[in-house]
C-alpha cells in the first residue's frame, strides 16, 4: 500500500477509535502491569504505541524503534511486550533510572521479596533513631515526621546493606519511589506540589510491602509472557546532541512525545523525588542536573538576563535562520507579538525568550531524529500547541514545516484531543482552546 495512503488510513483508524482522547494521556498506564510502577503524568498511553506498532506491522519485521524522549519508559515497555528492539534517550537521571528498571528485569523475584523482608525488619528497628533535621525543607513540609523518618531509614539502609544484591537494591529503590506519593500529606505527583490538596498519608512500611507485591506480580507476568530476549537500550543522553551509540540510518520507526512549549518545568514537577534521593539538593542543582540537559520548555530553564538584549533571530541562531527562513519568519512574528503583549501588560514570564529557545532546541532534536532514521521510515510525535500571553503558537505545524526543511519528505497532522479547557476559570488565563496532535513525519 502507498505510504501516504496508509498514513491517511491510520488517521481514519484513530478517528474511529473510541479511546482517541485517552491515547495522548497516561490514564491507561495507571493500572497496566509495569507501566503502573511509575506512570508519569506527562506521558502518553501505552495503547497508543501498541496501536501504531500493530498497524504498521513493526513487530513482524525485526524493526528497531527509537524514542528520543523516552521518559519513564512507555515505549520501551511496549517494545518488551511486542518483542521489538527499542532504543531510547533520556537526559533526566531520575527518569532514566525508572526507565531502565521498567525495561531490564534482571532480578529474581524470590530474592527481591526476601531482600525486602530483611530491609523492613531492620527499618522497623531503626526508624525512630533517624535524624531528619538536615533533610530538605520541602520534604519536611510534605511528609508527617514519622513517615519521613521511615522513608529516610529505608533509603539509608539500602545504601549501607552489604547483604542485598545491586539488582535487588534497584527494585527496592523503585518500591520506595512508588511509596513517596501516597505517604505524603499533600499531592506531590503533579506538576506542582499541591498544598491545597490535603490527603491522609498511608503508612510507609505497609505501602512498601504493597509495592513489592505489585512489582513481584508484574515481574512474574513478564517472565511468563514477555519476549525477554528482546534488547532495550536506554542511554542517559540529551537528544539535542548526536548519540554516537546510535548509528545513522538504523531506526525503522520513531515514537515519542517531546516537551511542549507550555512552561512545564520537569525539575519542579519531580523535585520531591530528586530531593529525597539526593539527586539534587536545591533549586540550583536541579537547574544544573535537569533543566540544562533538557529542551527549553519553561522560563525557569535559563537566566533571562543572558538574553535581554538579544533579538529572536540571534536566539534562533545563524544555522536555523539559514536552513529554514520561512519558519523563522513566522516564529519571529509570534515572538514580537508576545513581547508586545508582555510589555503592554507588564507581565513577568519571558515567553518572548522561551519561544525561540524552544524551537532552536527542537531543531537540534529533529536533526538527530532525521540522522538515525532509515529512508522511508516514519516518526510519530505526540505534541501540543500553546498560547503564551494569548498568542497562539501552532507548534505541531511549525515542527512539521521544520522537519520538511531538514529533509523529511512530508508531514501529516492528526488532531487527537482538545486541551486547556479546565483552566478557563483562571483569572489571568488566555481563552485560546488548545489541542494535542499526532505529527507523522516521513523521511
Amino acid at each position: 500500500m502507498n505510504k501516504d495512503l496508509k498514513i491517511q488510513n491510520f488517521s481514519d483508524y484513530l478517528k474511529n477509535n473510541g479511546n482517541l482522547n485517552r491515547l495522548t494521556t497516561n490514564s491507561d498506564n495507571n493500572n497496566a502491569p509495569v507501566h503502573r510502577w511509575f506512570p508519569f503524568f506527562a506521558g502518553f498511553s501505552y495503547r497508543f504505541v501498541n496501536e501504531t506498532i500493530s498497524y504498521f506491522d513493526m513487530a513482524d519485521n525485526g524493526a528497531v524503534i527509537f524514542d528520543p524522549f523516552i521518559g519513564s519508559g512507555t515505549t520501551g515497555v511496549v517494545g518488551k511486550e511486542q518483542g521489538i528492539e527499542v532504543v531510547g534517550n533520556e537526559s533526566n537521571l531520575f527518569l532514566y533510572k525508572i526507565c531502565k528498571l521498567k525495561t531490564d528485569f534482571q532480578v529474581e523475584t524470590t530474592q527481591l521479596t526476601d531482600s525486602a523482608r530483611r530491609l523492613l525488619e531492620e527499618a522497623h528497628n531503626k526508624w525512630r533513631q533517624m535524624e531528619i533535621e538536615n533533610e530538605n525543607s520541602l520534604l519536611k513540609r510534605c511528609y508527617p515526621e514519622n513517615n519521613l523518618k521511615k522513608l529516610v531509614a529505608l533509603r539509608e539502609l539500602i545504601g549501607s546493606a552489604s547483604d542485598i544484591s545491586d539488582e535487588c537494591k534497584q527494585y527496592l529503590f523503585l518500591a520506595i519511589t512508588m511509596s513517596l506519593p501516597k505517604s505524603a500529606n499533600v499531592g506531590i505527583n503533579v506538576p506542582y506540589v499541591s498544598w491545597r490538596y490535603k490527603r491522609k498519608p498511608e503508612e510507609v512500611f505497609l505501602l512498601l510491602e504493597k509495592n513489592i507485591h505489585i512489582i513481584e506480580a508484574d515481574l512474574n507476568k513478564i517472565i511468563a509472557t514477555y519476549k525477554n530476549n528482546t534488547e532495550t537500550k536506554i542511554y542517559m543522553h540529551d537528544t539535542r546532541e548526536e548519540n554516537k551509540e546510535i548509528k545513522s540510518r538504523s531506526i525503522d520507526m520513531v515514537f515519542t512525545s517531546p516537551p511542549y512549549l507550555n512552561n512545564f518545568d520537569y525539575g519542579e514537577a519531580l523535585k520531591v523525588f530528586l530531593y529525597f534521593w539526593k539527586i539534587a539538593e536545591n533549586w540550583g542543582e536541579i537547574t544544573k542536573k535537569v533543566r540544562k540537559k533538557a529542551i527549553s520548555s519553561s522560563t525557569t530553564y535559563y537566566s533571562e538576563s543572558a538574553y535581554l538584549n538579544k533579538m529572536p533571530e540571534e536566539i534562533l541562531g545563524h544555522h536555523f535562520m539559514n536552513k529554514m527562513p520561512k519558519v523563522a519568519e513566522e516564529i519571529i512574528s509570534k515572538v514580537e507579538q508576545i513581547a508586545s503583549e508582555r510589555k503592554k501588560k507588564n507581565l513577568k514570564k519571558s515567553f518572548d525568550i522561551l519561544t525561540p529557545l524552544y524551537f532552536k532546541d527542537m531543531f537540534l532534536a529533529l536533526n538527530e531524529i532525521y540522522r538515525v532514521m532509515k529512508e522511508d521510515a516514519l516518526a510519530f510525535i505526540v505534541i501540543g500547541d500553546s498560547a503564551p500571553y494569548g498568542i497562539h503558537i501552532p507548534t505541531d505545524t511549525l515542527l512539521g514545516e521544520m522537519a520538511v526543511e531538514l529533509g523529511f519528505s512530508s508531514y501529516t497532522l492528526k488532531p487527537m484531543r482538545n486541551r486547556g479547557i479546565k483552566w478557563k476559570t483562571l483569572k489571568y488565563r488566555h481563552n485560546k482552546e488548545l489541542r494535542e496532535s499526532l505529527l507523522i513525519l516521513v523521511k
